[in-house]
């Protein structure tokens, strides 16, 4: 399923600090590595709702099984 810059998508819910929120894609990082594995740099529009409330997680970087779908904006 592949995302693209500007698609707002939802974290799984077992990640214990986002999970659940949507999230805006600002990029897109492909690996060579270790295969085809894509990550995702995203940006929350608030911080964290669990465990703290610090602005310096509000851009994350996630892999693609980690973000569940595009969501209509």
């Amino acid at each position: 399923m592949g995302f693209n810059v500007g698609d707002v998508v939802r974290i799984s819910e077992d990640d214990l600090l986002r999970g659940g929120e949507t999230a805006r894609v600002l990029s897109v990082l492909e690996s060579n590595c270790l295969g085809p594995i894509r990550e995702y740099v995203v940006e929350f529009s608030a911080p964290p709702k669990r465990f703290c409330k610090e602005d310096r997680f509000l851009c994350c970087v996630y892999r693609e099984e980690q973000l569940k779908g595009k969501i209509e904006s």
